[in-house]
C-alpha cells in the first residue's frame, strides 16, 4: 500500500495496537525458549551424544557466533525491504533449525545446527524494536521495553516448566521450540500489518524511506561511526560484566559457602523476582526521565556487587542484596527503543541490532573469566564485574539523549488521549 494511504499508528484504537504487539511477543516467547536451550539441555545432550563439558559447552560458541552474523546481516534486509516480512521469516527459520535437531546425532551437525539457529535468532531483537517501537508514543518505548524483557522471561520459564517434564527426550524439547515459533511465525504475517501500510507513531518514517542496500554501512557514515563504536562497546562491556559476575554466583555460594542445591535455587530465584519487577520500573524511569537515566541501573548494579561480596554469608543476605542487583542491571531494557531513536527511522532494525554486535565479546570474554576465576579465585573475576558495569555507567551517560523534556510531554499527552478516546 503507498505511505500516502498509510494507517498513522495514533489512528489505530489501544485493542489493535495492543494485538500487533501480542502477535509480535509471540515469537519472542519461544525466541528466549530456543536460546535458552543452550544452557537448560546441555547435560542431557552431553549424555545422548557422549560428549565431553568442554564439547558441550562450545553450543554457545557456535549460537553466539551465528547471532552476531544474523545481527549484521538479517536487519540489513528489514530495513530495506519489510520488516514485518523479514521477522516472520527468521521466525520460521528458527524454528526449522530447532525442529532439525531430529537429526542431530554427532558432535558436528550439533555445531552447525546451533550456527545455524543462532543466526536466524540474531535478527530477532532488531527486528522485533523496529516493528514494536512505531506502535506507541515515545513516553511509552521504555515500559514497553520493560514488558519485552517480562516476555523474554517468560519464555525462559516455559522451556523450565516444559524441560522439567521432558528434558530426558531433549530433541523433543527443541521440536515444542521449533512449532512454536512457526505458529508464531503465522501470527506475525496474519496480524502485524505491512510495512507500508502503517504509519508509526509521530510519522517519523512517513515517507517509508527505504535503506540503502547496506544499510550497515550508513551506521558509519554522516557522522554515526563514533556513535555507533560507543554502542558497540557499551553492548560489549554489559556482556562481559554479566559473564563476570552471574556466571559464577552459583559457583561462589555452593563452593565458597557449601550452599545446597535447593538453597542456591532459591537464593538465584530472588534474583530473577527483582529482575522481572526491575525491568517495569526501568522502564517506566527511562519513559519518564530519559533514556541515559537508567545509567544509574549499571552504577547500582556495581555497587550491590561489592555488597553482596562483602555481606554476611547468610541466605537472607543473599537474597536480598541479589534481589537489589537483579533489580538494577535490568536498565538496559530501554536499550531497544534508544539505539532505534539515535539514528534515523529508515535504520531502527539496523540500529537496533547493534545490542547483539557486543557478543564479539562474549564469545571470547567467557574464556577470559574463567581463566582469572581459575588463576586468581572467583571474587576477582566478581569484582571485575562490578568495575565492568561502572564502566558502562560511565559510557552510557556519555552518549546523547533521545527523550526530550517537551517531546515527553507532547508524546505522553498523544498516548494517554487515545487510550482514553
Amino acid at each position: 500500500m503507498n505511505s500516502a494511504v498509510a494507517v498513522r499508528a495514533e489512528d489505530l484504537s489501544a485493542s489493535r495496537r495492543w494485538l500487533i504487539f501480542a502477535a509480535i511477543m509471540s515469537v519472542y516467547v519461544f525466541y528466549a525458549f530456543c536460546w535458552n536451550t543452550e544452557n537448560f539441555l546441555r547435560p542431557y545432550m552431553a549424555q545422548s551424544l557422549g560428549l565431553s563439558k568442554e564439547q558441550v559447552a562450545s553450543f554457545y560458541s557456535l549460537q553466539a557466533l551465528g547471532a552476531l552474523f544474523g545481527a549484521i546481516i538479517v536487519p540489513n534486509f528489514a530495513d530495506r525491504y519489510s520488516r514485518r516480512n523479514t521477522f516472520a521469516l527468521i521466525a520460521a527459520g528458527f524454528g526449522i533449525a530447532s525442529i532439525f535437531s531430529l537429526g542431530v546425532h554427532s558432535y558436528p551437525t550439533a555445531l552447525a545446527q546451533r550456527f545455524v539457529m543462532g543466526f536466524f535468532m540474531g535478527g530477532v531483537f532488531g527486528c522485533a524494536v523496529s516493528l514494536y517501537i512505531g506502535l506507541f508514543a515515545a513516553t511509552s518505548r521504555g515500559l514497553i521495553g520493560g514488558i519485552v524483557q517480562l516476555v523474554y522471561n517468560g519464555g525462559d520459564a516455559v522451556l523450565s516448566w516444559f524441560g522439567r517434564h521432558y528434558a530426558d527426550q531433549w530433541q523433543s524439547v527443541m521440536v515444542v521450540g521449533g512449532c512454536g515459533a512457526l505458529a508464531a511465525s503465522l501470527a506475525v504475517f496474519l496480524l502485524v500489518p505491512a510495512d507500508r501500510s502503517l504509519r508509526s507513531w509521530g510519522g517519523e518514517d512517513a515517507q517509508n524511506l527505504k535503506a540503502p542496500r547496506f544499510a550497515i554501512v550508513e551506521l558509519f557514515t554522516n557522522g554515526y561511526w563514533k556513535l555507533t563504536l560507543r554502542l558497540v562497546l557499551l553492548c560489549g562491556l554489559n556482556f562481559f560484566a554479566f559473564q563476570a559476575f552471574n556466571g559464577w554466583i552459583t559457583t561462589f555460594l555452593k563452593e565458597d559457602h557449601g550452599f545446597s542445591t535447593d538453597l542456591v535455587g532459591k537464593t538465584m530465584t530472588a534474583m530473577h523476582l527483582g529482575s522481572m519487577l526491575g525491568a517495569l520500573i526501568w522502564g517506566l524511569l527511562g519513559d519518564r526521565f530519559g533514556r541515559r537515566f537508567n545509567a544509574l541501573g549499571f552504577l547500582l548494579a556495581a555497587i550491590f556487587i561489592v555488597v553482596y561480596l562483602n555481606a554476611q554469608p547468610s541466605p537472607i543476605m543473599y537474597a536480598g542484596v541479589g534481589f537489589a542487583y537483579g533489580f538494577s542491571f535490568v536498565s538496559i531494557c530501554v536499550w531497544g527503543p534508544y539505539f532505534a531513536e539515535l539514528y534515523p527511522a529508515h535504520l531502527r532494525a539496523t540500529a537496533a541490532s547493534i545490542f547483539n554486535w557486543g557478543r564479539v565479546m562474549s564469545l571470547f570474554g567467557a574464556l577470559l573469566a574463567g581463566s582469572i576465576a581459575q588463576n586468581l579465585g572467583l571474587k576477582t573475576i566478581m569484582y571485575i564485574g562490578a568495575a565492568t558495569f561502572l564502566a558502562g555507567a560511565m559510557l552510557w551517560w556519555s552518549l546523547p539523549e533521545t527523550l526530550t523534556r517537551a517531546e515527553a510531554t507532547r508524546s505522553k499527552d498523544a498516548d494517554a488521549s487515545k487510550n482514553s478516546g
